[in-house]
């Protein structure tokens, strides 16, 4: 009997090492966080309608720091930052050096492809 106990005791604790690890390595939910202050809505319009507008062939995005969390601008014809397009939820100063670098350098990608790939790197 006292090894039976002890035979299941290592079992849970087996179990719960495993639980534990795999709870860790499951992704974080991203949820959407509102700027401090602003009582608007997460999606906001200008949200849906950027994301409603067809993708040009020349389009190009600027990601840089605002406020200390990573925003998205749209490109003009002259390749400068124009339009907002999103702050995203994720914070600056949490990025490892080198990202938070080129961040506040600014990064330029040149379609909406690379924009999500170089968004979901950096934890967005």
């Amino acid at each position: 009997m006292r090894k039976l106990c002890t035979c299941l005791f290592y079992g849970l604790c087996v179990f719960t090492i495993v639980f534990s690890l795999f709870w860790m390595a499951l992704p974080k939910l991203s949820l959407p966080m509102p700027d401090p202050g602003s009582e608007a809505p997460p999606s906001s319009a200008a949200d849906l309608a950027a994301q409603a507008m067809p993708e040009l062939a020349a389009q190009s995005y600027r990601l840089c720091d605002k406020g200390g969390r990573v925003a998205v601008y749209r490109c003009g014809t002259n390749g400068q930052p124009d339009v907002l397009v999103t702050v995203t939820g994720i914070y600056t100063n949490l990025l490892p050096e080198n990202d938070a670098v080129r961040i506040k350098r600014g990064v330029t990608v040149y379609s909406e492809r690379e924009l999500d790939l170089l968004l979901e790197d950096l934890g967005g």
